[in-house]
């Protein structure tokens, strides 16, 4: 292995003119030169620095240069957020980018990406980032989704902190939104330093240059990854190292070192420098696009210009305000998820909350090339409705996109919203039938009492049939909401089993209980297995057996009952509460 990346690596060198970049060992302690960056505008500054040493081994195998920025503006500012990958000279060579600051510093002084570390970028070695699941129980109640969000918000900042040392970190790249609130945006805050672009920035994302210009970015230009754009945007901005032909190297360090990837690149132009006590920061604006991101590596990101990512269309249709929002978000396993979060709550926080809307008609679509369309239609009631559902659409793409059996498309992701400013919640009170034993088949009527927010009480009257059952049969049934029927059989089930095919966790996902509907269900004591998402009840002894010697603890689960038959019951309010009544079928007709 060592051959063949040794061979790669020079023959990315070799690709360079060394008459333009200064190696790693020629660079001397005390020795001055010049960097490079954009403080304003489009227009290239420069500013002097002075080599402090070298940092060896600052990870196996990476070294690090130490230096202090010499520059006025800097010694006011120190170093500043969005200026990673700002390219430093020496005698007109390049020795790399600044990339690293060190906490609580009270001069410029920076951590520079060596040049030889930075163009190795090219080394298609290391697999695209993945997400082991298979410890994760998939069941989209409120509190798993929850689980998932948090642990989505965990690994991103596990990601972005890759520094080995507390007190050197990656200079943080810039946060640049336009047109997200902040309460939607601190879901990402921890992980980029953050500042919110003026009117003036969205306005300049409608210049186009001369097309001989589109396509061209040049060492020092500022640039922006969009995570989420279109009728607002989500971008974090950084600076270019070095440009050769195609391929653009910037940042001196990662985004979130995910491998190989397909993100959109943009031309960025900087409003003004921010000076702040806590993080001095570029203020950025993204422009057009010009060309893709294709490898995020520990030394940095590296891009390619005139070619384009793949992005998911997402369309939010807020029905009652009549107004569509178009998106576009990059298509990834990790990121997308959260940008989903993300974006919802924008739109929540912005379009809705102002206006105090407590319950959702939601009906999303998620079209998946070659499988069956994803579809969610509830209701959402209460204070926490826009988390709730944002929530569970980020656990849903996250099992989308992390699933065990290969790499999945989506097409696109259609959402309609339909806000009204009224709780509508229900408790189920009682139920009440008029006998507790019926024969096989028999009309069962039942009197389903409802309290609403308001404490007016609701009556439904519903009728069934008693299962068909051998006479003597004790048997139960539940009337209950979808999460307290989730929480009976979570119990009741200790199986950790994950769909392994795509069709299988569809149907899953589809066939989730909904909140504005009650479920009726019978259900029988029973000795039977449930192994991989299906139920086996009754099951003969040397049958049940075999089954439990040829299955893994993981995904099979011995079951104390047996569900006969369910029913659902639609209502126009989100249902809390669980009734059981104990039932019998007659042995005989005088019983």
């Amino acid at each position: 292995m060592k051959k063949i990346s040794t061979g790669i690596l020079l023959f990315s060198l070799a690709c360079f003119a060394w008459s333009d970049l200064m190696k790693l060992s020629e660079i001397k302690t005390g020795m001055e030169g010049e960097g490079r960056t954009v403080f304003k505008g489009s227009k290239m500054e420069t500013f002097n620095f002075r080599v402090l040493g070298i940092m060896e081994k600052f990870v196996p195998n990476k070294n690090l240069i130490i230096v202090e920025l010499l520059s006025p503006e800097l010694q006011e500012t120190g170093v500043i957020a969005g200026m990673s990958g700002s390219p430093l000279y020496i005698d007109g060579k390049i020795i790399g980018a600044v990339s690293y600051g060190f906490n609580f510093a009270k001069k410029p002084i920076a951590g520079v990406t060596p040049i030889e570390d930075i163009i190795d970028t090219l080394e298609y070695n290391r697999p695209v980032y993945s997400i082991e699941i298979g410890e994760i129980k998939l069941d989209f109640s409120q509190e798993s989704n929850r689980r998932v969000v948090g642990g989505v918000s965990a690994e991103l900042l596990r990601l972005a902190n890759h520094s080995p040392l507390d007190i050197l970190k990656p200079i943080q790249l810039l946060a640049v939104t336009r047109g997200i609130a902040p309460e939607a945006a601190a879901f990402l805050t921890p992980v980029f330093a953050s500042a919110q672009a003026s009117l003036a920035s969205s306005r300049q994302l409608q210049v186009r240059p001369p097309a001989a210009e589109r396509f061209r970015l040049n060492p020092a230009d500022a640039v922006s990854i969009p995570l989420v754009r279109g009728d607002f945007e989500y971008s974090v901005s950084g600076t270019v190292t070095h440009v050769d032909k195609n391929n653009v190297y910037m940042f001196g360090h990662p985004f979130f070192n995910l491998g190989t990837v397909d993100f959109p690149m943009h031309a960025a132009e900087i409003i003004s420098v921010i000076p702040s006590v806590q993080q001095s920061f570029k203020l950025a604006a993204s422009k057009h696009m010009v060309g893709r991101i294709r490898q995020d590596r520990f030394s940095a990101v590296q891009g390619e210009l005139g070619s384009f990512p793949y992005m998911i269309p997402v369309k939010v249709f807020v029905k009652n305000r009549n107004r569509t929002f178009n998106l576009e978000m990059i298509d990834h396993p990790l990121l997308t998820p959260a940008l989903s979060y993300v974006s919802l709550m924008n739109i929540f926080m912005s379009d809705f909350q102002q206006y105090g809307f407590h319950s959702l008609n939601v009906k999303t679509r998620i079209f998946i090339e070659n499988e069956d369309n994803v579809i969610i239609d509830d209701l959402y009631s209460g204070t926490a409705s826009f988390d709730e559902f944002s929530s569970l659409l980020l656990a849903v793409n996250y099992f989308l996109m992390n699933n065990r059996e290969r790499n999945l498309k989506i097409q696109k992701i259609d959402v309609e919203i339909n806000g009204m400013e009224t709780i509508r919640r229900a408790e189920i009170e009682s139920v009440l039938l008029e006998k507790n034993v019926f024969l096989p088949g028999e009309a069962m009527n039942l009197v389903l009492s409802l309290k609403n927010e308001r404490g007016t009480e609701v009556q439904e009257n519903l009728s069934l049939r008693a299962p068909q059952l051998k006479p003597g049969t004790v048997f139960y049934l539940m009337v209950a909401d979808a999460a307290s029927i989730l929480e009976f059989d979570s119990r009741l089930i200790r199986s950790s089993y994950f769909p392994g095919k795509i069709s299988q966790l569809i149907r899953a996902i589809n066939n989730l209980r909904k909140n504005n509907r009650v479920y009726l269900r019978f259900f029988v004591p029973s000795q039977g297995l449930f192994i991989k998402g299906y139920e086996y009840a009754n099951l003969p002894s040397s049958i049940r057996n075999v089954l439990t010697f040829q299955r893994s603890s993981d995904d099979r689960s011995d079951l104390a009952f047996s569900n006969v038959i369910e029913y659902q019951y639609p209502v126009p309010t989100q249902v809390r509460g669980r009734k059981i009544i104990q039932l019998k079928i007659r042995e005989t007709q005088n019983e």
